[in-house]
């Protein structure tokens, strides 16, 4: 039995679009003693939402149940303070400060001074980069670990790449450069990572020319709170479903290419096809093209997304940008959802194309693909049952709990 503790900068239950930092917690916790600093206080944690239950084994130290002491510093100006703080704290003049650190720095040390505690994992690129000089500096020999979900670099370089000059990105490309040094460089903060895809694995392996080990774990689900919808009607709903995070910008181009390049190709071949979009992040002005479509049901923000893979026949996931694994094609399969994807939109998951997904980058393509779907009762059934088997066998989140759990043995071994 190892122990782990884990920094994640944002709140984790329920699992709400997959939350990975939430499922590492979980399967660690059945075999590890596990700290969990995060932004959520102990209430809020407590019973069972949405079928989740946060684990009662996990011994959780919020900046919201006990927030960072009072210094000399706090009479100064917020800026002042935050600025001249975490520069100490860090030991560095460079960056801007984090407020991960800020909030939890007095979090970290107690968990560090009070346990002896064997691996540190690190919720993205940002907490890496502003806390792992202090727990290298308060613990040296625990092992630390990066859980990489993006290689954020190859995102912003994405983003830049559709983004105009005229339209103003140097502050994204200022992101971009910084990213990309501190990617590069990983084995200054810490001494292995995990990543989300095996393309991500070996991007981030190449980019530090093999100097810390990477560790290849997919994103998943807990297949026993999605189950497949054996509805033997649902292919005729005629209603297709983009669901995703509307204020994430891959998500936001990839809507608006599927509405201009083949929602028009699909209507020609049968006006009574409709759209349904759900998501969070939407403004009021966003995607007006495609709210004033009469055959586009904007939906926006949802309490749940189940009820909605229930409701349409098929799921859409036309991105053109994007790294890691999509959380929301392993639930449109396990709902018995058959998805028709761009390539990098399913990056990270081994479905073959035409048995366990459709794939398709031509907008024609894509729309023949989903008018196959629609009008073919045997490949519809076919796929989506195996769909719904790759994910039990490779993506259920008590599977790659294993896998997790293996490694945290073996590292902590070592």
């Amino acid at each position: 039995m190892a122990s782990v503790l884990q920094i994640t900068p944002h709140a984790v239950f329920p699992p709400r679009g997959g939350r990975r930092a939430f499922f590492f917690l979980r399967e660690m916790a059945r075999e590890h003693q596990v700290v969990a600093i995060l932004p959520q206080t102990l209430d809020s944690l407590r019973g069972t939402r949405e079928g989740y239950g946060f684990p009662a084994n996990i011994d959780v130290r919020s900046p919201l149940d006990t927030p960072p002491p009072r210094t000399l510093l706090d009479g100064l100006p917020s800026k002042l303070r935050s600025a001249l703080k975490y520069r100490w704290l860090r030991r560095s003049w460079r960056g801007p400060a984090y407020s991960t650190l800020l909030d939890d720095y007095h979090l970290i040390a107690d968990a560090l001074q009070r346990k002896r505690i064997e691996i540190v994992i690190f919720d993205h690129l940002e907490t890496m980069h502003c806390c792992a000089p202090l727990v290298r500096r308060l613990s040296p020999k625990s092992f630390l670990m990066l859980n990489a979900h993006n290689v954020d670099s190859e995102l912003y370089a994405q983003q830049l790449k559709a983004t105009a000059p005229q339209d103003g990105n140097s502050q994204l490309r200022r992101t971009y450069v910084a990213s990309r040094r501190i990617e590069t460089h990983l084995s200054e903060y810490v001494d292995a990572f995990w990543a989300c895809s095996e393309m991500d694995r070996d991007r981030l392996d190449r980019m530090n020319k093999s100097q810390i080990p990477g560790f290849f774990v997919p994103n998943g689900i807990a297949t026993e709170l999605l189950p497949f919808d054996a509805n033997p009607n649902k292919r005729t709903l005629k209603r297709l479903l983009f669901c995703g995070a509307l204020n994430y910008a891959p998500n936001r181009r990839g809507l608006e290419w599927f509405h201009r390049a083949i929602w028009p190709l699909i209507r020609a071949k049968d006006p009574e096809i409709r759209l349904a979009v759900i998501g969070y992040g939407a403004a009021p002005h966003d995607f007006t093209p495609v709210r004033a479509d009469p055959a586009v049901d904007f939906i926006g923000e949802v309490d749940t997304v189940a009820p909605y893979y229930h409701e349409t026949s098929l799921s859409v996931v036309p991105l053109l940008q994007g790294s890691g694994t999509r959380v929301k094609i392993l639930e449109a399969m396990s709902l018995g959802s058959p998805v028709v994807s761009t390539m990098i939109g399913a990056e990270g998951i081994p479905a073959e194309s035409g048995t366990h997904i459709a794939l398709a980058d031509d907008p024609a393509i894509f729309a023949e693909a989903i008018l196959r779907l629609l009008n073919d009762e045997a490949f519809y059934q076919n796929l989506r049952q195996a769909a719904r088997q790759l994910i039990e066998e490779r993506f259920d989140w008590r599977i790659l709990g294993k896998e997790i759990n293996r490694i945290i043995d073996e590292v902590a071994k070592n």
